[in-house]
């Protein structure tokens, strides 16, 4: 899903199948990015939204997400979406200026209304 304004992308969203197997297959991982001129505008949270609907739609029980320690901005927009942190992965992104972060695991169950 992109948000597309005259003619140029100012962010998107993304949801994706954990793996297509029997076990597995009622998760799925959503990922988001935007321009930083649209950051604080609530485009972000119109896309999360949109992806949240969709994955409800697709019949996903579970969306899961991994976000750098740091992100402290996007740790609140997804536990306002009801996200909630399950697990850490110690360094687990390396930064373009190479320190490392580590990701926190977050999941929001999809058939708990």
């Amino acid at each position: 899903i992109s948000a597309v304004q005259d003619g140029r992308v100012l962010g998107n969203v993304g949801i994706y199948c954990v793996a297509d197997r029997a076990k597995t297959r009622h998760r799925a991982s959503v990922g988001i990015g935007l321009r930083r001129e649209v950051w604080g505008k609530g485009l972000a949270s119109l896309l999360m939204d949109e992806a949240i609907a969709a994955a409800k739609r697709m019949g996903f029980v579970q969306l899961e997400l991994d976000v750098c320690a740091e992100n402290e901005r996007a740790q609140a927009l997804y536990r306002k979406k009801g996200f909630v942190e399950f697990g850490r992965i110690p360094r687990g992104f390396r930064m373009s200026d190479g320190h490392w972060c580590d990701l926190i695991q977050m999941a929001l169950p999809l058939d708990a209304e």
